[in-house]
């Protein structure tokens, strides 16, 4: 099977992030935000459209990193010899009306490693059948 999404998906994560940053420097809240940028996506597509959401918002002054994930792939989090995943179990932007987003935060140490990586990355990964499985620990947003 033949795949021609990619140029789609990148159109529509172009707009989101346009929308997302617009609506952010605006003074918007981030939750306010994706929840309008769902309503437009929502609303204003004739076709299966929907675009994920994967944000970090990092904190250099407290090393606190806060994770929003709306659809996403999962981010992977190294820490010394473990890995850990924070995986979302929502839906993407608009697919549903309304969206209730869960954020996840944590405390990274110094030279903790983080790795976000699209769907295309994952699946381009042919050696493992359950690609989401590949560390041990798994924190389920």
């Amino acid at each position: 099977m033949e795949w021609d999404h990619g140029p789609r998906a990148k159109k529509s994560s172009s707009t989101v992030i346009k929308m997302l940053e617009r609506l952010l420097k605006t003074g918007f809240d981030k939750d306010v935000s994706i929840g309008l940028i769902n309503s437009s996506v929502n609303l204003n597509s004739n076709e299966e459209t929907y675009a994920t959401i994967d944000i970090s918002v990092f904190n250099r002054s407290t090393g606190n990193i806060e994770f929003v994930k709306n659809g996403a792939c999962p981010t992977f989090i190294k820490s010394d010899k473990k890995v850990e995943t924070v995986k979302a179990v929502s839906f993407p932007a608009g697919v549903l009306d309304k969206i209730d987003l869960v954020v996840y935060d944590k405390d990274l140490k110094e030279n903790d490693i983080i790795v976000m990586v699209s769907d295309g990355i994952l699946e381009s990964n042919t050696e493992y059948k359950n690609k989401q499985k590949l560390t041990y620990n798994s924190f389920v947003i």
